[in-house]
């Protein structure tokens, strides 16, 4: 029986961020019809089928988790109790309920055997899944120390040492994550950060892994239905479902609010590095929430079915955005960047932009990315910023950024 995966070729280890962050209650009317379209609510619960077997090896699909956004991960629910969980990456667990018995015939796929109470998130993105289900004290091992958390109660556990630090994870400390005793770590597949050293390692301590490809998803509710992947690991499905029905919800109002307003600036987020800009592509999902918000993305024919970004020259980059309303400057990625002063040391020419001119420069906060969890917040205040920019004082995740 295999008890872990071997590596794939394109995955790694990420350093992507992601933590909580509850928003106050949403401000939005009912719609008024027109403009962006409302996303769909969800109505049907994911399934949890009865844990008893009848027969042990009886591994049937009797049903399959139903997702409406999320396209990287699946959850079949088997006839003797079992699961079968596929991830981002295209392997393949089999999950069984606890006090199960193994099958004869597992095939290649990685038996996990329930209750887990001990899981590594190798990014700050990961602990955010468990975070939405009240799971985070079932986080055994982060990749990122105390001192950069903004989930609190994940500081606190390293503190406690209850969660271990176990380094980078581009070159984390084997024995700490060995003394952690993982029965499983959730990584990210197919990013820049990371090595097949790592996962050959991870092979031979015989600690199992799990690809989030969450990142890959052009929808932000498909990066939040990565819930109920981790609700399946957790047999929390109910507390996942519940979670999830909650964002769309929250977003499905934002989207229906502003579906009534008779403009939708122009608005885009991006930000410079080393002179080059890193501009997102049409299809990704961080403008997809520009447009639930009401807005318009300017660069919304560049790569428009695929997501993360085209790097640009500062000039090119120029004569695409000139005429936007609105700049969100990622400033947590520039982290040289605290003012709009600051953005013209890349070219002064850019202070004929549109919205350097009219003063309509946002920044983000350092949270952002460890909030993957809170979409809906994100988006309400993204709202907020094109249509109440005055109430600039109740957001969450954004900031009016200084002249100098």
């Amino acid at each position: 029986m295999k008890q872990h995966l071997h590596r794939m070729a394109g995955l790694c280890l990420a350093v992507t961020g992601g933590g909580g962050g509850g928003g106050a209650a949403p401000f939005w009317r009912p719609p008024g019809g027109g403009g962006p379209q409302a996303v769909q609510e969800s109505t049907t619960p994911s399934p949890v089928v009865e844990t008893t077997a009848v027969d042990k090896n009886d591994l049937t699909v009797v049903r399959s988790m139903e997702l409406q956004y999320a396209n990287n991960f699946s959850v079949d629910y088997c006839a003797n109790g079992c699961k079968i969980i596929t991830d981002g990456a295209g392997q393949k667990f089999l999950w069984l309920p606890e006090g199960g018995e193994v099958p004869d015939d597992t095939g290649d796929m990685t038996v996990l055997q329930a209750p887990l109470t001990k899981l590594g998130c190798f990014s700050t993105t990961h602990a955010t899944l468990f975070h939405a289900i009240g799971a985070l004290d079932k986080v055994s091992l982060v990749t990122t120390d105390k001192d950069k958390w903004y989930i609190e109660q994940v500081a606190q556990q390293i503190e406690d040492g209850t969660t271990t630090y176990v380094g980078k994870n581009s070159a984390p400390d084997y024995e700490l994550i060995s003394a952690a005793a993982p029965q499983i770590i959730l990584i990210s597949a197919n990013t820049i950060h990371g090595s097949d050293e790592v996962l050959a390692k991870l092979d031979e301590l015989g600690i199992p892994y799990i690809a989030d490809s969450q990142h890959l998803e052009n929808h932000p509710l498909g990066r939040v239905e990565w819930v109920k992947l981790v609700g399946a690991l957790l047999d929390m499905e109910a507390e996942a479902d519940a979670y999830f029905d909650e964002e769309v919800q929250r977003v499905n109002a934002v989207a229906e609010s502003v579906a009534g307003e008779s403009e939708h600036p122009s608005i885009l987020q991006t930000y410079i590095f080393k002179g080059t800009v890193y501009v997102r592509n049409g299809g990704d999902y961080v403008n997809k929430m520009l447009e639930l918000a009401g807005g318009t993305y300017p660069f919304a024919e560049l790569e428009p079915d695929q997501g993360g970004n085209t790097k640009m020259t500062v000039e090119e980059f120029y004569q695409g955005a000139v005429d936007a309303d609105i700049l969100i400057y990622d400033n947590t990625s520039d982290v040289s960047v605290s003012t709009v002063a600051d953005i013209l040391a890349n070219g002064d020419y850019l202070g004929d932009m549109k919205a350097i001119q009219e003063g309509n420069v946002w920044g983000i906060q350092k949270n952002y990315w460890q909030s993957a969890d809170d979409v809906a917040t994100m988006i309400e205040d993204l709202a907020t910023i094109i249509y109440h920019p005055e109430n600039a004082d109740q957001l969450h995740y954004f900031y009016k950024l200084p002249a100098e």
